[in-house]
């Protein structure tokens, strides 16, 4: 069954109020035709029109019964939904105010998170400086490094052992050619 509004609650409240009234109304009229009695000494009256009557107005009773009956079944299923959707309203409003709370903590997070982003992009400026001073260092280093013998280089040059050859034939060399 579809939850009923709280415009459907108050339209059927105002239908019942004016089926109330209506019936106040014929109650009313019904009083107004009672007289009082006369008295007779001789009644002639038509058995069958007074029962017909006196069955016409019983039956306006019934569904008049039948009719407030069910007015008031529906105001008490109207009472119970009102009762739930006060209940589903208490719930709804505890929801909403712990998702203000959770709101409110990420919005703190969320500045704090700022604070520290900009903490990081200072680090991270200060280690770009830092690596560039690094790179000239190291561009240095390289130029040092280029300057440097190779192990190929090396292997190319003299030894002691050759050295001391070498030393050794131009002493020869030069004691050859004073005495020629």
């Amino acid at each position: 069954m579809n939850q009923p509004t709280w415009e459907d609650l108050n339209k059927l409240k105002e239908e019942f109020r004016e089926e109330q009234r209506q019936l106040k109304e014929e109650v009313r009229k019904l009083r107004e035709q009672i007289t009082e009695p006369i008295k007779v000494t001789r009644v002639e009256v038509a058995s069958a029109d007074v029962e017909r009557r006196l069955d016409n107005h019983a039956e306006m009773l019934k569904e008049i019964s039948q009719k407030q009956d069910k007015f008031i079944a529906d105001v008490d299923e109207l009472k119970l939904d009102a009762k739930a959707y006060t209940g589903d309203a208490a719930i709804f409003k505890n929801k909403v105010e712990r998702i203000e709370i959770d709101v409110s903590t990420i919005k703190e997070d969320v500045g704090t998170l700022k604070t520290n982003m900009e903490q990081v992009k200072t680090d991270i400026g200060t280690i770009k400086t830092i690596q560039n001073g690094h790179s000239k260092f190291f561009e240095e280093h390289g130029k040092r490094l280029n300057l440097m013998a190779t192990k190929d280089d090396i292997a190319t040059m003299a030894t002691k052992d050759d050295i001391a050859r070498l030393e050794g034939l131009i002493k020869q060399l030069l004691q050859q050619k004073p005495n020629e």
